[in-house]
């Protein structure tokens, strides 16, 4: 058996020196490697704090815009509110009209010696009751009621002769027809 004698010194210290710089290597590595783990958990812990202030500040723009969208719905529905109660003061502001141009118009579809006593306006119909000195009277104002342009409809639900009323007899009658103003139909001509 032989045994391994070295006989040159100078080949244990290479040995040795080679040995003591694959040590120096491996703790290199080591400490690099520690090195770039470190660098990369503080690479990506700062992206996430980047990504936690962009979340952040989507959050507020969002949360912004949200509250600009119920401040604008709130907007929105105080201007309905407002178109309704316009409606319905133009609706008033029409019935008053409607008022003023019928009894701008009664008086010339109705002829001397008819008399009226009751006006009852529902909606577009309107109910006239009255007395009248003689039948003639009545057919010449159902005649000029049947041709007036703001009337249709119009019908004679009764006629009761020889009503006593102020000491003598009249006839007692009760009409009604739909009243339409000039204004209200051109805008039904115009709307179709």
């Amino acid at each position: 058996m032989l045994h391994r004698i070295n006989l040159l010194p100078w080949r244990e210290q290479q040995r040795i020196a080679h040995k003591q710089r694959f040590i120096a290597l491996v703790i290199g590595c080591l400490i690099l490697t520690a090195l770039v783990q470190w660098g990369s958990g503080f690479y990506i812990e700062q992206q996430k704090q980047i990504q936690h202030q962009r979340l952040a500040f989507l959050q507020a723009h969002i949360a912004s815009l949200d509250f600009r969208m119920q401040q604008l719905k709130t907007v929105a529905q105080d201007h309905q509110e407002l178109l309704t109660r316009l409606k319905v003061v133009e609706g008033l502001q029409t019935q008053r009209n409607k008022t003023t141009e019928l009894m701008n118009l009664l008086p010339g579809l109705i002829p001397e010696g008819v008399y009226v006593d009751k006006i009852k306006m529902s909606g577009q119909q309107i109910e006239i009751t009255g007395i009248s000195d003689a039948t003639s009277r009545l057919a010449t104002m159902l005649d000029h009621l049947e041709n007036a342009s703001q009337l249709h409809d119009v019908t004679m639900h009764s006629i009761v002769h020889d009503k006593t009323r102020f000491s003598k007899k009249f006839q007692t009658f009760r009409v009604s027809f739909y009243f339409q103003l000039l204004k209200e139909s051109s805008k039904e001509v115009g709307d179709g």
